[in-house]
């Protein structure tokens, strides 16, 4: 039932993402340049599939100020076609207190993967926290939308 619940909010966040995404990844470029170092750093790993309708799911850790906070992540989305699993790691920026990573977080999409690809990923919640991403994907898939990504910490 809570996964249910945890989907179904994705899903929300996704549709009402879909239009403010563009806006959304170029501000978290902006916010991330003007930091002067990052807050934090996070490692993650999550499944996606996709034929027309996209989902994702998985977990991740959260390092910020010494003390690690697991996480997991899930997503529901527009565009693409294949099942791919992506790994990634990178840095936190305007993180000014634990409980604001957790939230819905909007991204733009586009590439591919044939067995494997390397990406950058930009990504703002709504409480103005930045995520930059260096992802390596594996698997067969062809992207070109948008997401909207829950993030909650366990």
């Amino acid at each position: 039932m809570r996964t249910k619940s945890f989907l179904l909010r994705a899903a929300l966040l996704g549709l009402c993402l879909f239009m403010a995404v563009p806006e959304m990844a170029l501000s978290a470029q902006k916010a991330a340049a003007a930091a002067p170092a990052p807050s934090g750093r996070v490692n993650l790993e999550f499944g996606q599939g996709s034929f027309i309708l996209s989902t994702s799911g998985g977990k991740g850790v959260l390092t910020y100020r010494g003390r690690r906070y697991p996480f997991k992540i899930g997503s529901v989305g527009f565009g693409g076609i294949g099942v791919s699993k992506v790994i990634a790691s990178g840095e936190v920026y305007d993180l000014h207190r634990v409980e604001d990573f957790a939230g819905a977080y909007g991204q733009a999409r586009a590439g591919y993967a044939l067995g494997s690809g390397k990406g950058v990923q930009w990504l703002q919640n709504t409480n103005g926290v930045v995520m930059k991403l260096r992802t390596v994907t594996k698997g067969v898939s062809l992207n070109l939308g948008a997401d909207g990504l829950v993030v909650e910490l366990k």
